[in-house]
């Protein structure tokens, strides 16, 4: 898999058209209010930088199902001008079970697009939080169950993850293999997920999760989140949860010490083009 790093201007350019895809994210929001919250990274640059973690090279937000349902539909329904949305409900081997809105005519491309159908722009991640059992073991089955689903996800769909070590490569060129010999494609399995992701939704349950995220997969007591707080997140203000430093702390530990300089990584992508911006 082939690396690259960005040079400094080149990074600003990023973080700046990725605050213009925010900025329409959240307008979109605001009008149907609808609440969101700046999750992850994004989340501790809000709180500890007032904007973008200077390194960081992405925007994360989430989003209650219900609210997250209603902005797909909203999206769906509406001429999106220079934005698109991509998903599962969009593309059949879109194989992540959140959204990214991305802006047209500019390209992120990361180890996997050539294997699928569509090309992905520069983005935000639209993340969802869902119900999960009180239960601690219910939980935790639930939660397993879902990842393990979510995974067979990406192997069903990708002929090659090459970000794993040459055992698991191979292994999983295996499965995918397998899988397409018995017909089980990743379509049939996201609909597995989606069913699963939604088993508590109608439930009294005090917790949430965000199953699908790749680097969190946190718990959270959903009173943690209500109500959203405004913060200022570069030339804006944008919603984070009401106890962010829990969440936080949960994430990242003591997230107000800056990680030392070997650890302040980003996810450059192979090729990176900014299109008419």
């Amino acid at each position: 898999m082939k690396l690259r790093k960005y040079d400094e201007k080149e990074l600003k350019k990023l973080q700046q058209i990725e605050l213009k895809i925010l900025k329409e994210f959240i307008s979109i929001c605001d009008k149907h209010s609808l609440d969101y919250y700046l999750y992850g990274g994004t989340n501790l640059g809000a709180i500890r930088h007032s904007g973008f973690i200077p390194w960081d090279d992405d925007i994360d937000v989430i989003m209650f199902r219900d609210d997250y349902n209603k902005f797909l539909k909203i999206i769906s329904e509406r001429e999106m001008g220079e934005f698109k949305l991509i998903n599962s409900n969009v593309y059949e081997d879109y194989f992540l079970q959140h959204s990214k809105l991305t802006l047209k005519n500019t390209k992120f491309e990361e180890w996997w697009n050539k294997q699928v159908s569509y090309d992905v722009g520069i983005f935000i991640d639209i993340f969802c939080l869902d119900n999960v059992p009180n239960s601690p073991k219910k939980r935790d089955l639930h939660v397993k169950t879902i990842r393990c689903i979510n995974k067979a996800i990406a192997v069903a769909t990708l002929k090659d993850i090459e970000y794993r070590g040459d055992i698991s490569r191979n292994i999983s060129k295996i499965i995918h293999q397998l899988l397409k010999i018995i017909h089980l494609k990743p379509k049939h399995l996201q609909k597995i997920s989606n069913k699963l992701l939604t088993k508590y939704k109608e439930d009294k349950c005090d917790f949430v999760c965000d199953i699908c995220s790749l680097n969190y997969t946190q718990i959270y007591d959903k009173k943690d989140f209500i109500p959203p707080k405004k913060v200022k997140f570069e030339d804006i203000e944008a919603n984070v949860p009401n106890n962010s430093d829990k969440i936080l702390t949960q994430i990242y530990g003591d997230y107000m010490q800056m990680p030392p300089e070997d650890k302040r990584y980003n996810h450059a992508p192979e090729k990176l083009d900014f299109g008419p911006y």
